[in-house]
């Protein structure tokens, strides 16, 4: 079945309608994406490496995607973690960044902060999204040249509400 997703307003008020993901948008609807960027107990953040079939192919990123149908942002949010890197996390484990309102959708940026060093070994990528994963620290990330354009932008734009606690 072709993945669905709940359709919101300018406002994001949620029209009752679901919209089939590769079918045109109508003009002044959205649906919800989620990025989560992972940071480990050193203050490094993890990265995932996209496919070479996907949009920007081979460029870095966090872990990201549309929310379907029924879902919440947040849980939206942990079952992309899982699924495309197999780090499944509890709802208050996530804190919430910011909101963006873009084209088509509208941006959850979430923060995951672990509480145990990360272990790129036992993490589980999904083949068809993710072909590697990487821990960088933030001046190493900063100096990147090949992340997704837009993560860059995030990135700065919300340094100082990602890496609060570090």
């Amino acid at each position: 079945m072709s993945e669905q997703w709940d359709l919101v307003d300018g406002e994001r008020r949620p029209l009752g309608k679901t919209h089939v993901r590769g079918e045109q948008l109508a003009v002044d609807t959205y649906h919800t994406v989620i990025e989560v960027f992972t940071f480990d107990v050193n203050g490094n953040v993890l990265l995932s490496q996209r496919h070479p079939g996907k949009t920007h192919p081979l460029l870095w990123e966090g872990t990201g995607g549309s929310v379907l149908a029924g879902e919440t942002s947040r849980d939206g949010a942990i079952r992309e973690l899982g699924e495309e890197i197999g780090l499944w996390i509890e709802p208050d484990q996530l804190e919430w960044v910011a909101t963006l309102r873009r084209e088509t959708y509208f941006l959850d940026l979430y923060r995951y902060q672990t509480d145990t060093p990360l272990q790129l070994d036992d993490l589980v990528l999904q083949e068809d999204e993710v072909v590697a994963v990487r821990l960088v620290d933030w001046s190493e990330l900063m100096a990147l040249d090949d992340l997704v354009p837009s993560v860059r932008e995030r990135l700065l734009r919300f340094e100082s509400d990602l890496r609060l606690a570090l």
